[in-house]
């Protein structure tokens, strides 16, 4: 049965499939915002769970809250409602959502029976009763009935050797919708590859559009996984999309086990959990599944050389760069490597070539600002972040960095007033490392919280030397040198190499003259030169 519903302004006729306001415009709804607000209608005024919905309008697909909470808010924009102050759909904290205001559902008569009883009906008068029909009557309907059994015949045996053919308008339908996917894939992709922030959150819209359309779109959620972890990893993005990039990666691999894109998304996901050999094994299996992947490598570049791997860091950054010499991310990856086996020059060209191909990315400005922080030049450091503010004053990046040539400088006060603002970050990692900095510049804050953040980052899995180095400086800044020590011993094991910001660090000053210090320093040199010898 089909019919009829009027909402304020509005009319929904589902026999037509049409939206119509004030009796003159039709609105155009996508197919699954079409689906909610039919739903919606013909439960009001009853209020439907997120669950029930989710059942409802994907019957035969695994959607997450997120994606209902996307699909009612373009069906908002469409009704131009306002969340704020609902004039039509009303979500309700806890149980869900309901449509506001009256209701008139109306049924609609199914015209096609109409129709068949208006033939049956109309130019036909059955015999008198106990007259049989004419001879004439009997002959034709005789003939008649052959012709149509004929043509029955026919149809079957053209219909056994071929497909019935859709209607035009189901097949271009479905032919629009096949290639809109894949077109906003696409663009999300390139939107991707710009690695901007309003770019990524531009990604992750379009991702999820494409997955609108295409519910069993598996590349789209490996990029809709992928642009979730920048957002974190490099825009102080919100916590729980480092979940929803983990979902989003094993929701892609569960589509197609033998998606490469689906394994480094993954990948990169663990990444930012702190879980970096879980990282590594994802992109080699990435490169199982597709050997010249050039991305999974450049990511297994980084990666290695985060663990202090530095010539198996440096073999995948080159093999990255042999299959596509053209990526700035992956020239950046080279340039960390050579920066930590101290090949400043070295370093600081590939810098410029990544820099010259994409002058406002974040990663290799960052990584500029480390090579002169890493080299002892402060005060260019200072300046160098500074000048990147002047233009990006919302990155997170280029605060800290400014903040570290401060304390690194000993202007603590400047370094606290820097930072400060990011202590209230709704991104963990991006708060705790605001909270350390502002800690090591001498504020008054709770060190205990601090040892138990990074103390639980380390249980939940985390192999990532930067969590060991922070409870190293904050016990080094209690002056407790054997537990500074000791965490410090467990960074260079996890593969931190770096000897020159340590010996800068105003932290670890009281203990340049200690001999336990002084034999962690030459056994990180030791491991860095024998990684260049080899």
């Amino acid at each position: 049965m089909n019919y009829r519903y009027q909402f304020a302004d509005f009319k929904l006729d589902t026999q037509l499939g049409t939206l119509v306001r004030n009796d003159t415009e039709e609105l155009k709804l996508p197919w699954l915002s079409y689906q909610l607000l039919c739903t919606l209608l013909e439960a009001a005024p009853a209020i439907l769970s997120q669950q029930q919905l989710l059942e409802k309008v994907w019957p035969n697909t695994v959607v997450g809250n997120e994606t209902l909470k996307q699909r009612v808010k373009l069906l908002r924009r469409a009704l131009e409602d306002d969340a704020s102050q609902p004039k039509y759909i009303e979500a309700i904290r806890g149980r869900g959502y309901r449509m506001l205001g009256e209701v008139n559902k109306t049924p609609i008569a199914d015209t096609s029976l109409s129709v068949k009883l208006s033939l049956a009906n109309d130019s036909y008068v059955s015999p008198k009763a106990g007259h049989g029909y004419p001879l004439f009557w009997k002959v034709t309907s005789l003939g008649l009935a052959t012709i149509v059994v004929l043509f029955a015949c026919i149809a079957l045996l053209i219909s056994s050797s071929h497909n019935i053919p859709k209607s035009v308008s189901e097949t271009m339908a479905e032919q629009q919708a096949q290639g809109f996917d894949n077109e906003l894939y696409r663009k999300a992709l390139d939107y991707y590859h710009r690695y901007r922030q309003a770019d990524n959150l531009n990604a992750i819209k379009l991702f999820k559009s494409a997955i609108e359309i295409n519910p069993n779109m598996a590349k789209a959620y490996a990029g809709l996984s992928d642009a979730y972890s920048q957002g974190v990893f490099q825009f102080n993005g919100d916590d729980h999309w480092q979940q929803l990039a983990i979902d989003a990666a094993y929701k892609a691999i569960a589509l197609d086990p033998n998606l490469a894109q689906a394994y480094k998304a993954l990948g990169l996901a663990y990444y930012n959990k702190g879980w970096l050999t879980k990282a590594a094994n994802a992109n080699l299996k990435a490169l199982q599944k597709q050997s010249d992947f050039s991305e999974a490598m450049s990511n297994l570049g980084f990666i290695y050389r985060e663990m202090g791997q530095l010539q198996r860091a440096l073999y995948w950054n080159n093999k990255a760069l042999d299959r596509d010499n053209t990526n700035s991310v992956s020239m950046v990856h080279k340039a960390q490597t050579l920066l930590a086996l101290t090949q400043y020059s070295q370093a600081k060209e590939w810098l410029d070539k990544a820099l010259l191909l994409q002058p406002d990315s974040v990663l290799g400005n960052t990584t500029l600002g480390l090579w002169l922080l890493q080299q002892g030049q402060l005060t260019a450091a200072q300046s160098h972040f500074s000048q990147l503010l002047l233009s990006h004053p919302q990155q997170f990046q280029y605060h800290y960095g400014l903040a570290q040539s401060y304390l690194y400088q000993q202007h603590f006060e400047l370094a606290a007033k820097t930072i400060a603002p990011y202590i209230n970050s709704s991104n963990n990692h991006t708060r705790q490392h605001a909270e350390l900095l502002l800690y090591l510049s001498q504020q008054d804050l709770a060190a205990p919280s601090l040892i138990e953040q990074y103390k639980l980052r380390l249980t939940n899995g985390s192999d990532r030397a930067e969590d060991s180095l922070s409870l190293a400086l904050i016990y080094a800044h209690q002056q407790q040198t054997d537990d500074s020590l000791r965490y410090l011993i467990q960074a260079i094991n996890q593969g931190l190499l770096n000897g020159e910001l340590l010996l800068r660090h105003p932290s670890f000053d009281y203990l340049h003259n200690q001999h336990s210090f002084q034999v962690l320093l030459t056994e990180m040199n030791n491991q860095r030169q024998w990684q260049i010898d080899n």
